[in-house]
């Protein structure tokens, strides 16, 4: 993992603003995602559709995000596969 950028991600929440009621993506850690309620997730970065890997073992990898496509994470600056040029995901989480 590239640093601890993927200890991050935005889950999509609902937010009442003057008396409106709208869904919103919000920018949270990862134990935060996993703690709130069950919504949708996406990489902060580009995107793209994310899985949460939760920490096993204490010496093991902290809570963090995945892409689900390999192609996602060649072209994410936070992905594990990053060669070096972004782009947002061809199949955006919306």
């Amino acid at each position: 993992m590239p640093g601890d950028r993927m200890t991050r991600c935005e889950q999509r929440r609902q937010f009442v603003i003057n008396d409106v009621t709208e869904w919103r993506w919000k920018d949270v850690s990862v134990p935060e995602a996993i703690m709130g309620a069950p919504a949708q997730i996406r990489c902060s970065y580009c995107h793209g559709e994310v899985r949460i890997h939760r920490q096993q073992v204490p010496h093991g990898p902290q809570d963090h995000v995945e892409h689900l496509s390999r192609q996602d994470s060649e072209f994410c600056e936070g992905g594990s596969y990053f060669t070096g040029e972004h782009r947002r995901s061809t199949r955006p989480v919306e």
